[in-house]
């Protein structure tokens, strides 16, 4: 797309070309300055001028479910930081003793939805179920115990990562994500995900595991509805 012709946007680029790509989405707006594409009722949108959003939002019709990339600090709530896996090799698995990586059975749907912390998400048991048919959620299992999982959401980002208290700081955050990152990679994608700016934790990881971090911040916002 025009707009990313700025090498300054590569993990703007791979978290649109990636939807593009893999997610059936289409494309809005190809521009110099604004690239916005529809994934069914989601919107994502980069902007060179985040003033340009209004003008565009009101050209094209661009209502309901928006997700705001690369954006200045203080446009609505619960503001993320965008990472992406921009390296041409998966890294290197942990092992870690007595512990190995399963796909879970959509019957664990119940599980994962009470362990998952996801404010504003709008989970369901049926919508995680549906994940892990299609797109697939991962289980660490400690001698026999699900000990963490981690997916990937609708949009195909990584996400859904947790670790139950016995088992934290055991290196199991770290071996899922990187379980994971191979997993996309395998498929030609290319892994990118969203942390909250209040995770520390998980932004320490994302740095660990050699995730590049976008412009700005994004944002995951219901704009107005005609």
């Amino acid at each position: 797309m025009k707009m990313f012709d700025d090498g300054k946007y590569a993990v703007e680029r791979a978290v649109i070309e990636d939807a593009l790509n893999n997610e059936n989405a289409e494309v809005v707006i190809d521009e110099p300055t604004a690239a916005v594409i529809s994934m069914g009722k989601w919107y994502k949108c980069v902007f060179a001028d985040e003033r340009d959003y209004t003008r565009y939002a009101d050209k094209y019709g661009i209502r309901g479910d928006v997700c705001l990339i690369g954006a200045p600090e203080g446009i609505a709530q619960n503001p993320c930081y965008t990472y992406a896996y921009l390296n041409p090799m998966p890294p290197l698995p942990d092992i870690i003793d007595g512990v190995e990586i399963k796909r879970l059975a959509p019957s664990l749907a119940s599980t994962v939805l009470d362990a998952y912390h996801n404010p504003g998400g709008g989970y369901t048991v049926e919508r995680i179920e549906g994940i892990m048919r299609t797109k697939g959620i991962f289980g660490a299992i400690a001698n026999g115990k699900l000990a963490g999982f981690i997916g990937r959401h609708g949009d195909g980002s990584m996400g859904m990562l947790e670790v139950f208290e016995p088992f934290r700081r055991r290196g199991i955050a770290a071996a899922l994500e990187k379980f994971l990152i191979t997993y996309v990679m395998t498929f030609g994608r290319i892994p990118v995900c969203d942390v909250y700016t209040d995770n520390p934790a998980s932004m320490a990881l994302q740095q660990k595991l050699g995730l590049t971090k976008g412009r700005g911040f994004t944002y995951w916002i219901s704009a107005d509805k005609e």
